[in-house]
C-alpha cells in the first residue's frame, strides 16, 4: 500500500480551481460511507486554493497554493478526538469517523491549518479524505490530482516521490505535525529594481548587481536585462540586505540596510559615468 503523500508544485499552479471543482463534484450530495458524509454546497473548501500576492506596482506577482488536508504524520486532530473518532490508515491518510466524531467540534478546532470544517446540519467535522473511497476502488490518485491540467498536484508513495520531496518543503513546520503534503516553489520575498544611466536616462543593460546578506557568507549576483531590470527571488523576509551595482565605465552604487519586511520594488537606480 505504501505511505501516501501529496507533492504540490506551486510554480505550475495557474489558479484554474479545477481541483476545487472536482472535489465539489465528487463529494457534494454524495455520501461515501464510511469515510465521509456529503460536503455542503457552500462554506467548505476541502481543497482550498490560497492566493498570495507579492510586490508593488509595477512588479506584482500572484501565486496560488492548493491546500488539502495535510494528512499529518503527527496530527493534532487525532490527539483531540475522543473514542478514536479520527484515525490514520496504513497508507498514512487521516480519516474522520463520521459516527464517532458526531458532536466533537474540538476535532475541527485542533487543526492548526484550518483544513477541517464543521457541518452544522450533520453536527460532524469534515475534511479531505484523499478520496480514499476511489483509491479502494482502484483509482491511483484523488480527484483533485486527476483534474489538474498542469500536473501541479501529484500523489503517490513516499518512496516513489522521494526525489521531489528532497527539494520540497512543508507548510508551517513550526506546528510540529509533520505534514504529508510537500510544496515546491512556495512564494518567498523578492527584491527587484531598475538601473539607468544617470546622464542619458537610458536603461543600463548587463550591470552587475550583488546582493549581500549580513549572516550569509556567499553573496548572490545577477545582471540587468535589456530593460535595466534585475531581481533576486526566494529571499527570507524580515532580514537585512545590501545591494551593490557595478557597470564598466560607471561609478558603483551601494544601497545598505535594506529591511526586507515584504517583497519590494526599489526606486530607479542611476549610475553616473566615470569622468
Amino acid at each position: 500500500m505504501g505511505n501516501k503523500v501529496f507533492v504540490v508544485d506551486v510554480t505550475k499552479c495557474t489558479g484554474c480551481f479545477n481541483c476545487f471543482i472536482a472535489c465539489k463534484d465528487e463529494f457534494t450530495d454524495h455520501p461515501w460511507s464510511p469515510y465521509s458524509e456529503p460536503q455542503p454546497e457552500t462554506g467548505h473548501s476541502w481543497i482550498k486554493v490560497d492566493e498570495v500576492e507579492r510586490g508593488q506596482f509595477p512588479r506584482v506577482k500572484l501565486s496560488f497554493i492548493p491546500q488539502p488536508c495535510q494528512h499529518c504524520r503527527s496530527p493534532r486532530c487525532i490527539k483531540a478526538a475522543r473514542n478514536d473518532a479520527v484515525y490514520k490508515r496504513k497508507d498514512g491518510l487521516v480519516i474522520i469517523d463520521m459516527i464517532k466524531s458526531k458532536g466533537q467540534k474540538r476535532i475541527m478546532e485542533a487543526c492548526p491549518y484550518k483544513r477541517i470544517y464543521w457541518n452544522e446540519e450533520l453536527d460532524v467535522p469534515q475534511k479531505c479524505t484523499g478520496c480514499v473511497h476511489l483509491l479502494e476502488d482502484g483509482w491511483e490518485v484523488p480527484r483533485c490530482v486527476e483534474a489538474c491540467p498542469t500536473e501541479a498536484i501529484l500523489f503517490g508513495d513516499r518512496k516513489k516521490l522521494s526525489k521531489l520531496i528532497k527539494k520540497a518543503e512543508q507548510l508551517h513546520p513550526e506546528y510540529g505535525t509533520d505534514p504529508s503534503v510537500y510544496y515546491i516553489g512556495l512564494p518567498k520575498a523578492f527584491i527587484a529594481g531598475s538601473v539607468y544611466c544617470g546622464e542619458s536616462q537610458e536603461c543600463l543593460e548587463n550591470a552587475r548587481v550583488t546582493l549581500t546578506h549580513r549572516m550569509k557568507k556567499k553573496p548572490l549576483t545577477t545582471k540587468t536585462n535589456n530593460y535595466g531590470d534585475f531581481e533576486f527571488e526566494g529571499l527570507e523576509a524580515n532580514e537585512n540586505y545590501s545591494i551593490k551595482i557595478e557597470a564598466k565605465g560607471y561609478y558603483p552604487v551601494s544601497i545598505n540596510d535594506i529591511n526586507l519586511k515584504n517583497s519590494i520594488t526599489m526606486e530607479n537606480i542611476y549610475l553616473q559615468k566615470r569622468i
